[in-house]
C-alpha cells in the first residue's frame, strides 16, 4: 500500500491479509517489530489468532522495520547501537520530524485500510496488537483515536521514556523516541489516553531490549 507523504508520491509498504471464509465481527492489526513474516508461519501466531477468533488478520509493516528496512548502521555506524535504519532516523530529526510520528501516521493508515474489510455483521472491531519497535508508534496512533480500537495489546516495549534518559546506555532507541517529548508526555501518559482497561502490555524490555530483570548483554544481528 502506498502511504501518503504530504504532496509526494508517498511510501510502499507491504502486508498479508489473513481473511478466513467467513469472518466474525473483529480484525486483528499485527505489527511485527521485525518482520510481516515473523508470525506468519504454519503453526504460529497468527495461525492460532486465526482458529481461535476466526478473525480478519493484517500482518502489516511500519517504515523501516521489514523489506523496507536498510540496514545502514549494522557495520558502518555504531554497529547496532543506534538502531536499524539510523540514518533515515536522523534525516527525519534533521527535518523536524520524528520517525515515531512517522510510523505513527503508518499505523493509522493501516488502520483505515483493514477497516475497509466487511464481514457479515457489517463494520470489523479491530484490534491492535504491535510488538518491539512497533509498539510505541502503535501507542501514539492509539492515543490520537482510542475509539477505533477494542483493544491495544503492547509486546517488548519499555515502560518509559524516562528510563533511557537515566540510564548511561541503551541499545535500539532511536527509531522509537520523539525529541523534546518528556516536557510534555512519557508512554503512562498515552495509556492513560487510551485507557489503562484498554491497553494490555507484556513481555516488558528495558533500554538494551533485555527481558525486564535480566542483565545479559542483548543480542545484535547484523547484516
Amino acid at each position: 500500500m502506498g502511504l501518503g507523504e504530504g504532496k509526494g508520491k508517498g511510501v510502499d509498504l507491504p502486508a498479508l491479509a489473513f481473511v478466513p471464509p467467513n469472518p466474525k465481527g473483529e480484525a486483528v492489526l499485527y505489527l511485527h517489530g521485525v518482520s510481516m513474516a515473523e508470525d506468519a508461519k504454519v503453526g504460529s501466531v497468527i495461525e492460532k489468532l486465526i482458529k481461535e477468533k476466526n478473525a480478519i488478520i493484517l500482518a502489516a509493516e511500519l517504515r523501516g522495520i521489514g523489506e523496507t528496512e536498510t540496514g545502514h548502521d549494522k557495520r558502518d555506524y555504531g554497529r547496532g547501537q543506534f538502531g536499524r535504519d539510523v540514518q533515515e532516523i536522523f534525516l527525519a530529526y534533521l527535518m523536524g520530524r520524528s520517525y515515531t510520528g512517522m510510523r505513527t501516521g503508518d499505523v493509522a493508515a493501516w488502520t483505515g485500510f483493514l477497516a475497509g474489510y466487511k464481514n457479515a455483521e457489517g463494520q470489523n472491531e479491530i484490534q491492535l496488537f504491535a510488538l518491539g519497535e512497533a509498539a510505541i508508534p502503535a501507542l501514539h496512533a492509539a492515543a490520537l483515536d482510542p475509539e477505533r480500537y477494542s483493544s491495544v495489546i503492547l509486546s517488548e516495549m519499555i515502560a518509559s521514556w524516562a528510563e533511557i534518559v537515566s540510564t548511561p546506555e541503551n541499545f535500539n532507541q532511536a527509531a522509537s523516541v520523539v525529541h523534546g517529548a518528556l516536557k510534555h508526555y512519557d508512554l503512562p501518559d498515552l495509556i492513560d489516553m487510551v485507557g489503562k482497561n484498554k491497553v494490555k502490555t507484556e513481555r516488558r524490555v528495558d533500554v538494551m531490549g533485555r527481558p525486564w530483570g535480566k542483565v545479559s548483554a542483548p543480542q545484535k544481528s547484523e547484516k
